[in-house]
């Protein structure tokens, strides 16, 4: 009997046996990927391999050394003792414990192919290759169980995570909401204290995707939407232009106007704002035909000039820097130049002051201690 033939001997339902006896032969088939023998009929496919494998009894494999003897030749140059090596062999196969139609089958290749009795040791590897393949079924069997293990926890991960998703992402509504509320009624009382020089609608919530709640202004943190509650009008300045900004960036990312133009009218912003607003006005109506893309290092910059404007601290940039360090060095050539200067009068000052005094020394003629400075001795003298 075939090793199927065996094992539907034993199964309980002989259908299901034949219909996955193949697709069992190799465990390395099953993966992430593989279509899985259904999980139902597993444990049944596992318990009948299991049962045709259960050790030969005594009888049995003495049945199988019996036919052995009858059908091989026994080397009479090589066993001088044939009960005690017949007894060890049928020792060996109990203590290897294959099953008897294993121990059979191998039992009967040996007579189809062997003249003389084969050594125990062929017999038990014969048995090994035949065995092989039961156990190569279990173990099959047995990945194909762990697969549906960790198929069902990643599915329940995901789902897991599915749901965290879906509360972070209900949270996240809940908070974008009541945010969206407190920046509406922040722009309402603005609007209503500054009138046409508050914020426009919806600026505030514009804004603040633009530029961070806190700023610097003489050193000090502040919040800005904190000033515009208060009532402070650089705050509403800051509000509009930054709002303004906030379009240009908009519509950049669209692909409606250029990186050239979108820079050229972020700066416009804080010397002309009702000029730059006319110009975003007519990017907004434009149709996409850039290049989109994100904001460039020099749009950032033009954006924190309209900080500056605005009276807020911002970096010094390296542009900047180069022109301060330019006015600081005209400064202190000139204060050089003036020092020269300086020089040249106090010297100047100092040669006429002494001409003027040997004049006014001379005109004077000699002093009663002696002579003028530089007149000729008398002869007497």
């Amino acid at each position: 009997m075939t090793d199927l033939e065996v094992v539907l001997a034993l199964a309980s339902d002989a259908k299901n046996i034949s219909k996955y006896w193949d697709q069992l032969a190799n465990p390395d088939a099953v993966d992430d990927y593989s279509r899985l023998i259904p999980e139902e009929v597993l444990p049944e496919l596992r318990c009948a391999i299991e049962d045709s494998l259960k050790p030969a009894s005594r009888a049995g494999i003495a049945k199988a050394v019996a036919v052995l003897i009858a059908g091989c030749k026994i080397p009479t140059n090589a066993v001088e003792d044939k009960e005690a090596y017949f007894r060890l062999m049928r020792l060996r196969l109990g203590a290897a414990g294959f099953p008897a139609d294993v121990i059979n089958e191998a039992v009967m290749r040996a007579i189809d192919t062997e003249k003389y009795t084969p050594a125990t040791a062929t017999i038990l590897e014969a048995a090994a290759r035949l065995v092989d393949e039961r156990y190569r079924r279990l173990q099959t069997i047995a990945r194909t169980q762990a697969e549906y293990f960790r198929r069902r926890r990643l599915a329940a991960e995901r789902d897991s995570t599915a749901q965290s998703e879906a509360r972070r992402e209900a949270e996240l509504k809940t908070h974008r909401e009541a945010e969206l509320r407190r920046l509406q009624d922040l722009e309402a009382r603005a609007r209503q204290r500054f009138g046409d020089d508050g914020p426009l609608p919806g600026d505030v919530e514009l804004a603040d995707g633009l530029s961070r709640i806190l700023v610097f202004r003489a050193g000090r943190p502040m919040s800005w939407q904190s000033a515009l509650a208060d009532g402070e009008r650089w705050a509403a300045q800051y509000c509009r232009q930054m709002a303004l900004a906030a379009r240009v960036r908009r519509v950049l990312e669209q692909g409606r106007v250029s990186w050239d133009g979108a820079l050229a009218a972020v700066k416009l912003i804080p010397r002309d704002e009702t000029t730059a607003r006319l110009h975003v006005e007519d990017f907004e109506g434009a149709a996409a035909s850039y290049l989109s893309g994100p904001p460039s290092e020099s749009f950032w910059r033009a954006v924190w000039k309209i900080a500056g404007a605005c009276g807020l601290d911002t970096p010094v940039f390296p542009e900047d820097a180069a022109a301060s360090a330019i006015d600081r060095l005209r400064h202190l050539t000139g204060l050089a130049e003036l020092a020269d200067t300086r020089a040249v009068l106090d010297r100047q000052t100092k040669e006429e002051w002494k001409r003027r005094h040997e004049q006014k020394g001379s005109a004077a003629g000699p002093s009663r201690d002696g002579p003028a400075a530089g007149a000729p001795l008398s002869p007497g003298g």
